[in-house]
């Protein structure tokens, strides 16, 4: 099974819609996490669904979300709330206790998938203002392939192309 995870579109709703419609009808679900900029009630968080970033104004989004399906559980946030900006400490505490497999967050603009802890972290980094070493991409968001025994996180350029270069593999802690 797979998800898309993408973030930090900054007002860009077109990029938002070109992925979404892309994948509505190719993977299992669709995370969007957070500093959208839009309105909570916007259609694209039908198929999508988003939390809140620092840069949301509308009190209607979530802090955060809990997914589950027999395939995988998914913790979902953007960081700020965490100040994932300085480091992943307060955020490994929070999730410590849940019953997640996968923590996905936004926030930093940086790319990242890392085992810690035996959850699998994704940050997408953003779609449309990238950060850090891999801001030449011009934007990224990824796929979270879920398998019995493996997760593999493959980063996507805004042309819906995969970076080849950035697909990683990891084995299933539980």
């Amino acid at each position: 099974m797979d998800y898309l995870i993408v973030s930090d579109i900054h007002g860009d709703r077109s990029i938002l819609e070109k992925i979404v419609n892309h994948y509505v009808d190719q993977v299992q679900a669709m995370f969007f996490n957070g500093d959208s900029e839009l309105k909570a009630d916007d259609e694209l968080f039908q198929q999508i669904q988003p939390v809140i970033g620092n840069m949301d104004f509308d009190s209607l989004f979530p802090d955060d979300r809990l997914y589950g399906d027999r395939w995988i559980k998914i913790y979902q946030t953007h960081g700020h709330l965490y100040h994932t900006e300085s480091d992943l400490n307060l955020i490994r505490e929070h999730v410590a206790p849940l019953d997640a497999n996968v923590v996905t967050l936004g926030h930093t603009h940086q790319l990242g998938a890392e085992m810690i802890d035996g959850k699998l972290f994704i940050n997408p980094g953003s779609i449309s203002l990238p950060r850090g070493p891999y801001a030449y991409l011009k934007g990224t968001y990824a796929i979270l392939s879920v398998q019995p025994k493996q997760l593999d996180v493959q980063f996507y350029n805004r042309e819906l192309e995969p970076v080849e270069e950035m697909s990683f593999s990891f084995n299933r802690q539980k």
